[in-house]
């Protein structure tokens, strides 16, 4: 199956309808059958209370005419349950009139319920105009919201009209709205970042294989599958792709779409291997080769599947390890110092410029200034001489990129110089004569 090329053509869609500046409509999410559904209103709260099923959602009274609002998805899914999607009644009704109903013109958000495997599918597919706000118990909800402006009117966009004023306004009352439906419904609350901050699902063993086939077009892939065992450690237990990194280096996260959660699917396989069935998951190649067959729909040739050798397996491990230590610095969680330079200091070129400047964690144009603080919070303290020996290696490892990072790394190591003269020549003697020169030059000695 070639579910990853599909998923990249929906999001290479999503793009291009967020650049168009035209006003041609996409076909999700769906219009609202019923567009003014019963509700119960609480006058002295001032909000109108929508009984949606699992959670209750509450608008504000001063809006109900200006707003469409649906709660009936009578063909949803447990795994995958939109609860409220809630439109901009005269961009809902401009554009039925012009290109009738499902447009989905005027949509302003909506909440989803999830359950424990369709949670595993959204941290495995990441769709856009979608976020995990709360949890409760095995059920997840996420907000939902568009990717572009759904404003509509048949004349054209004036944003100096009162109209765009309202849609203004009416699009700032979501953050209100799911913080009240947090608090009304006792839900506790949770992003995904928790998830990423780990380099693998599943922790104990690892394996790495190289993957190497042609797609369409003739192109040329060489891919990193990184293995687990999910269920039993050593000996008879199965192995499982966990996370797989593309040629620059940026990691995907795996999930079987199996309907199952993760660690219940592969509970049953692994029982499954103790009957004497599925005995290829008992080894990290055997297992590799499964998965490429089951989601690229390729057959591996043996030449095309081989295990990484050490030095491999050791880029492979620091491009995983590297990625989790970025995304815990850039999401604002605690992290020792010496952890940050340790893994900065077991980096190489090819590592760092891997990063495809942090994607998953949603920073892309922002994320230098979180790291450049953490990391000057962290060049001076105790064991400073292991501090000087891994930053100083992370400023080998940047001095052929821009220049913003090498000038900025190597100002740290000039302050690590003055901070303590004698720890720093100790870690300078470690490194290769070649080594030792470049950084005198940078400390201006």
């Amino acid at each position: 199956m070639r579910r990853f090329l599909t998923l990249l053509l929906a999001l290479c869609l999503l793009c291009a309808l967020a650049a168009c500046g035209t006003q041609t409509p996409p076909e999700t999410p769906p219009a609202p059958e019923d567009p003014v559904p019963e509700v119960s209103a609480d006058p002295d709260e001032g909000y109108a209370v929508y009984d949606c099923g699992e959670i209750e959602v509450a608008l504000p009274a001063e809006h109900l005419d200006l707003l469409v609002v649906d709660t009936e998805f009578s063909d949803a899914e447990e795994r995958w349950r939109p609860l409220i999607s809630v439109y901009e009644r005269a961009s809902w009704e401009a554009a039925a009139a012009d290109w009738g109903e499902g447009s989905g013109m005027g949509f302003l958000f909506g909440i989803l319920a999830m359950d424990q495997a369709g949670y595993e599918q959204f941290l495995f597919g990441a769709p856009a105009g979608m976020e995990i706000i709360a949890q409760d118990g095995g059920r997840y909800y996420a907000r939902t919201f568009p990717t572009d402006v759904r404003f509509y009117r048949s004349g054209g966009t004036d944003m100096e009209s009162e109209d765009w004023r309202t849609w203004e306004t009416l699009n700032q009352m979501g953050e209100a709205v799911m913080a009240d439906v947090i608090e009304r419904n006792g839900l506790t609350p949770c992003d995904s970042a928790e998830f990423f901050r780990k380099p693998f699902t599943w922790e104990g063993a690892h394996a790495y294989f190289q993957f190497h086939f042609y797609g369409e077009y003739d192109a040329e892939y060489w891919y990193v599958l990184a293995l687990s065992q999910p269920v039993r450690q050593g000996e008879g237990g199965i192995w499982c792709v966990d996370r797989w990194l593309h040629e620059g280096g940026n990691p995907m996260l795996y999930f079987p779409d199996s309907g199952l959660p993760a660690a219940e699917y592969y509970a049953q396989l692994q029982a499954a291997c103790d009957n004497g069935e599925q005995s290829k998951l008992l080894t990290p190649a055997g297992a590799a080769a499964a998965f490429i067959l089951d989601y690229f729909g390729i057959e591996p040739a043996a030449e095309d599947l081989r295990p990484l050798d050490g030095e491999e397996e050791a880029r492979a491990a620091a491009d995983l390890r590297l990625r989790e230590i970025m995304t815990r610095v850039c999401t604002g969680q605690d992290l020792d110092g010496m952890e940050l330079l340790e893994c900065l200091g077991r980096v190489g070129e090819d590592n760092w410029a891997s990063l495809g400047l942090l994607e998953p964690v949603g920073l892309e144009g922002e994320w230098w200034p979180v790291f450049l603080r953490a990391l000057e919070s962290a060049a001076i303290g105790d064991e400073q001489q292991a501090r000087d020996r891994h930053l100083m290696a992370f400023c080998l490892t940047v001095r052929d990129g821009p220049s913003q990072y090498y000038e900025a790394v190597s100002a740290l190591v000039r302050e690590q110089r003055e901070a303590d003269g004698a720890a720093f020549a100790a870690a300078l003697a470690s490194f290769s004569p070649e080594e030792q020169a470049h950084l005198e030059t940078v400390t201006g000695e």
